[in-house]
């Protein structure tokens, strides 16, 4: 693999490695903190943790608020302030989670404006009609738009169509998820993570353009097939693949809140975390790094480990797309056939399950929860190698791949026009063992 470790590749995309040294310096991490704590301030207010007003008192109260038996236990402990001009109200997971989210807005808000600064400053500098230039300038408004997009889908925009996919991929109800306002704080947290790292991934495919590539990143060899000749299909089935990953994996959450009537709870823990959580993480996984997550199972010291996952994977996805035998159905587990016969009014003894829910909010969860993600499973366990290639794609364009010689402070390259550093050679999944 030429050097390249698939693991820390990983690592790094994880901890955000591109984003925080985008935001590095002291203008950077200057805006990161002034943006965090300006969304925080709004985020107190809009949720009414903060009326400023007349509150009657001449002094400053605080009070640390417990409750062990009252149902909204995420609530507490709870710290009430209540001042002469106002009252700030922080319920501990709420407080937690709003501290998290402005945190994760201010980075990726700071690294888009950021990105956009540099590359202003790069347009500036750089001679009319350069090529790499051409590149950069052609890719400034998508670049900007989805890095800040990035940033602000974090919790109030994706609000309403968010809690209503929640409802529907768990089975329960719109209002019971507004009542039990913790699911809300971790959708939240969920979404805006998943945007960080899609921002992540953004930077580490564009990020020679902009002079943020520390090592050339694993590439998918051009050849042109499936999925890759049309790039807007691939965006969008990972587009979809992404989504319906993260719902199902915190549906399994509101399983283990309100679980289902004479169901052990135990077979809901086990049931739920296999056909939930496993294969929706591992959707979530290859939706945002095919590339990494191929170079990583193409390890030889991981081939004993990778077997055991794709059997494991192929059992959960034939849970989902196909059902399950009827011993299991009675430990909370079903799929898709397990539930139509259950609508025919096949009894439970020979496999039917009864759904929880109907209509087009049924029909949703069996095409995108159990059908999708259920067949991308089985297909991944058994042909990972062609499935990750597709979904990955070609890679950076021509372009992209030629303007980590932009200097940042002379706009072109040291050595010349057209020089490029022999470290600067891609490396191709080809050099990757088939999987």
């Amino acid at each position: 693999m030429s050097g390249t470790d698939p693991s820390g590749s990983l690592l790094s995309v994880l901890t955000l490695s591109r984003t925080r040294k985008l935001i590095r310096g002291v203008v950077g991490r200057s805006l990161a903190i002034s943006i965090a704590l300006v969304y925080g301030f709004i985020s107190l207010v809009v949720g009414l943790m903060l009326v400023f007003g007349p509150t009657g008192t001449t002094s400053t109260q605080v009070e640390v608020i417990t409750n062990p038996y009252v149902l909204q236990w995420w609530n507490y402990p709870a710290v009430l302030v209540i001042a002469p001009g106002g009252v700030l109200e922080l319920p501990f997971f709420d407080t937690v989670s709003t501290i998290l989210v402005s945190i994760g807005v201010g980075i990726g808000m700071s690294a888009g404006i950021m990105l956009a600064r540099r590359i202003l400053r790069e347009r500036r500098r750089s001679p009319s009609g350069a090529g790499a230039v051409t590149t950069l300038a052609s890719l400034t408004p998508a670049m900007v738009a989805l890095l800040t997009l990035g940033a602000c889908c974090s919790t109030t925009a994706a609000a309403a169509a968010g809690i209503g996919a929640v409802a529907q991929a768990s089975g329960t109800t719109y209002a019971s998820l507004l009542l039990n306002s913790w699911y809300l704080n971790v959708f939240q947290l969920a979404v805006l993570a998943l945007a960080l790292l899609a921002q992540e991934q953004l930077l580490r495919i564009y990020g020679g353009v902009f002079g943020l590539a520390e090592r050339e990143e694993t590439r998918v060899p051009d050849r042109a097939s499936g999925l890759r000749k049309t790039p807007w299909l691939r965006g969008l089935f990972r587009t979809l693949l992404l989504a319906a990953g993260a719902l199902w994996t915190l549906s399994f959450l509101i399983e283990l809140a309100a679980p289902a009537s004479g169901v052990p709870y135990s077979g809901i823990v086990v049931s739920g975390l296999l056909q939930r959580p496993f294969v929706g993480l591992t959707a979530v996984a290859i939706a945002l790094l095919p590339g990494g997550i191929l170079s990583l199972a193409s390890r030889r010291s991981l081939r004993g480990w990778t077997v055991a996952y794709r059997v494991l994977l192929f059992a959960c996805g034939f849970s989902l797309a196909v059902g399950v035998p009827p011993p299991l159905t009675g430990w909370g587990a079903s799929g898709l056939v397990n539930q139509a016969m259950g609508l025919a009014g096949v009894p439970g003894s020979f496999g039917g399950v009864s759904p929880s829910i109907g209509g087009s909010t049924l029909l949703i969860s069996w095409v995108f929860f159990l059908g999708l993600l259920g067949v991308v499973a089985m297909w991944l366990s058994l042909r990972p190698g062609p499935l990750l290639r597709r979904l990955a794609g070609p890679g950076p364009p021509t372009g992209a791949r030629a303007a980590p010689s932009l200097s940042p402070s002379l706009g072109r390259s040291p050595a010349g026009e057209g020089t490029r550093s022999p470290s600067a050679a891609p490396v191709s999944l080809s050099d990757v063992p088939r999987v």
